[in-house]
């Protein structure tokens, strides 16, 4: 699975770094047949100053930071073509070379992306002025498709630089950009008909708006950061006081210590695994940390027993599920994972308990702490027996799945498991709840 994952990588590093730059240079050789600038140089030296100023003008956004230059090389494209832009991005990217002495390899797939998106909105320009097609909706199509195109390219870039995925980059990027960037090629198109209606000299009205739009969302992200940063800082407490909670309700039991956290754990693979947003995994994860909250509601000798329960300790053990759910619900926060608390003792064939439920009518997330419960009691030992290997533990798994499990989580499940490597696999089963550090560093 390593070998494959570092394939990819590689892969990705001969795409982004060889495939953006010789791409961007054969745009270069192909422009040069048709070197407009020599006929051009008052264009071409005002939209270089344009680009370059813009380099240093960012703009903020609530997870990344933009910069005006796409506006004015967009602005270019509508207004003489891909050569402004091209010729514009290459002495810019020169200049920049010399003043901030950027990463080569970063700044090689940044050039090339730059001038892959100029050529193909270009391409497309080219296409749409052939159809009958009004300037308006021409420039609504050529603002998506830059837009488009670039942030796919540059997600691509970031994806390879922070050994991320790329899809979640991109859509990560586009969460965080989108509005601001549509917003700054919208400004670059009407400052393009500008300057066509009324000349060079409305580069420097469009220049104004350019700044104060940067005022304004730097006033405004800045506001949203401030906010998220005080939602970080509840969410932090919430966090610690769950797991304090969690690791109260283990410290009654010597041989459950950890448990939830490892429950936890567990659950937020699996719910990653199946492609749950990471908030639902982070909604999965505090789950797995309350799920046997209830057991403050029962005795001590029931259970720290040492042999068998009987019937009736049995029965009282059954309703922690029960008395967990009211602790929650009557204290009228974290309701989200009133299903993890309630229904994690449910079975597919619906002989669980505490309400029978059967098949999808059990919540997800309980579905997914089910299993992850189980497991940990499988392979964690006991007063009265040693905890089960983990091979043994899984083929337990395996039988249950389609009647005491969700089949395809159970799968999923499974092949979590045996793609870990043994050793981390067993520092995270025998992790106990003092300290709880490294769980928490080998689940991120």
């Amino acid at each position: 699975m390593r070998q494959r994952a570092e394939k990819r990588y590689i892969l990705k590093g001969l795409l982004v770094i060889l495939g953006f730059t010789v791409s961007g240079i054969l745009i270069i050789l192909n422009s040069l047949p048709y070197w407009e600038p020599r006929e051009n140089w008052e264009i071409l030296i005002s939209y270089v100053l344009l680009t370059i100023i813009s380099s240093f003008a960012p703009v903020r956004t609530l997870n990344y930071i933009l910069t005006l230059n796409n506006a004015v090389i967009f602005s270019g494209i509508l207004l003489f073509g891909a050569w402004v832009g091209i010729w514009s991005a290459v002495i810019e990217a020169l200049i920049l070379s010399v003043l901030v002495k950027p990463n080569p390899l970063k700044a090689a797939a940044n050039f090339g992306q730059i001038l892959l998106t100029i050529w193909a909105v270009d391409v497309l320009k080219t296409a749409c002025n052939v159809l009958p097609v009004p300037t308006m909706i021409t420039d609504v199509i050529l603002v998506v498709a830059y837009w488009f195109i670039n942030i796919m390219l540059c997600g691509l870039g970031i994806s390879y630089f922070h050994k991320s995925k790329w899809i979640p980059t991109v859509k990560n990027l586009a969460n965080g950009t989108t509005l601001t960037y549509l917003l700054l090629l919208i400004l670059g198109g009407v400052s393009a008909r500008l300057v066509e209606t009324f000349g060079l000299s409305a580069i420097v009205p469009m220049m104004v708006a350019f700044v104060l739009m940067s005022f304004v969302f730097y006033q405004y992200y800045d506001s949203l950061t401030k906010l998220r940063q005080k939602m970080d800082e509840i969410k932090s407490f919430n966090h610690k006081f769950l797991t304090a909670m969690a690791a109260s309700i283990d410290a009654r039991d010597h041989y459950t210590s950890g448990h939830s956290q490892r429950v936890a754990h567990w659950g937020r693979e699996i719910a990653r695994a199946i492609g749950l947003p990471e908030e639902k995994a982070e909604e999965v994860y505090f789950g797995g940390i309350l799920h046997d909250i209830g057991k403050i509601g029962i005795e001590d000798q029931i259970l720290n027993k040492r042999g068998k329960l009987t019937p009736e300790e049995y029965d009282k053990i059954k309703q922690h599920t029960v008395i967990g759910y009211e602790i929650i619900l009557q204290a009228g926060m974290f309701h989200e994972l009133l299903p993890a608390i309630r229904s994690h003792h449910e079975r597919i064939d619906g002989k669980g308990y505490p309400d029978g439920l059967v098949g999808e009518e059990i919540p997800l997330m309980a579905r997914i702490l089910a299993i992850s419960d189980a497991f940990d009691a499988m392979v964690a030992d006991r007063p009265y027996r040693k905890g089960l290997p983990v091979e043994e533990a899984l083929q337990e798994i395996s039988r249950g799945a389609g009647t005491q499990f969700d089949a395809e989580l159970a799968y999923h499940f499974i092949r979590i498991i045996r793609q870990l490597p043994r050793d981390e696999l067993e520092t995270i089963i025998r992790q106990d709840a003092q300290p709880q550090r490294h769980l928490q560093e080998v689940a991120r």
